[in-house]
């Protein structure tokens, strides 16, 4: 997938990894992020495969490989964009947690959930004045779908973590 995300981000014009992982730390981050020190060797099968081409520039005093996406790279997104999606399994570190909270004291489990509800609630706002923020510009209408996606999924989850702790607080 990772390479996915970075022959996209090429598609409206040449980008160096630095400037991929910002922009992925102000717009795909909540559902896809990636470290640099893995996007630099994607780019290097990338390029093998004839997917993209690097450009080293001088700047700031030090070269700086910036990538850009070949026809062939265009080709292989579109037909990726394409494809029909499968359903994507749930991957929640706190759910796991939760599966085997019988073994904490519910005072813990309750502070546990409380954290959470509070982390939930901070990446909702971001999202939110992220969105905001955006719609000042003029900005991909699906892009900013992902982000009305964020939200409500991080409202659902913190709505679906504050009833939990209701009944966890009865357990007292």
């Amino acid at each position: 997938m990772q390479d996915k995300i970075l022959l996209g981000f090429l598609m409206d014009g040449e980008k160096t990894g630095y400037e991929i992982k910002k922009l992925m730390e102000n717009s795909t981050s909540f559902f896809f992020n990636t470290s640099l020190g893995s996007i630099y060797p994607a780019f290097g099968k990338l390029e093998k495969m004839g997917y993209v081409k690097m450009d080293q520039v001088i700047g700031d005093g030090r070269v700086k490989k910036r990538y850009s996406i070949t026809q062939e790279g265009r080709k292989h997104f579109r037909e990726w964009l394409a494809e029909n999606v499968s359903l994507s399994k749930i991957r929640d570190d706190v759910l796991l947690k939760m599966f085997f909270f019988s073994e904490l004291s519910v005072e813990k489990r309750c502070e546990q959930i409380c954290s959470y509800i509070d982390q939930l609630k901070k990446q909702a706002d971001t999202l939110t004045a992220l969105k905001e923020k955006l719609m000042q510009y003029d900005v991909d209408k699906y892009m900013l779908k992902t982000l009305d996606y964020g939200i409500d999924y991080y409202l659902f989850t913190h709505d679906w973590y504050k009833r939990l702790l209701e009944t966890l607080e009865d357990e007292k």
